[in-house]
């Protein structure tokens, strides 16, 4: 079973949360940060954490993909490490993927 859900964080950030149950107990997670661009007319993302690869990283959109992070181990914990994080520095985040696209950074 796959629980998906998506939280607004301000006007235009949200948070987009899905996770793969198996039995009832998670087996892979993904949480993102998306920003509604004004230039793009639509949502990007701009940062997501997940256990793509089998291992939790993060990636962020023009600047790096499979950031090595120091997570929980229990898939629940990790996540909402994550959703926090991604809260927490939304700001931080955006402004960062905002500067990448300005030098002409590529988007993934």
């Amino acid at each position: 079973m796959v629980r998906r859900r998506e939280v607004l964080i301000g006007p235009d950030r949200r948070l987009r949360f899905t996770m793969e149950l198996d039995r009832g107990r998670p087996r892979s997670w993904a949480v993102q940060l998306e920003w509604y661009d004004p230039e793009e007319e639509g949502w990007v993302w701009v940062a997501r954490y997940d256990t793509s690869g089998g291992t939790p990283h993060r990636d962020r959109n023009r600047i790096a993909a499979h950031e090595p992070v120091d997570l929980p181990q229990d898939p629940g914990k990790a996540a909402r490490v994550a959703e926090t994080d991604l809260a927490r520095r939304a700001e931080e985040y955006i402004e960062a993927y905002r500067a990448a696209k300005a030098q002409g950074k590529e988007a993934w």
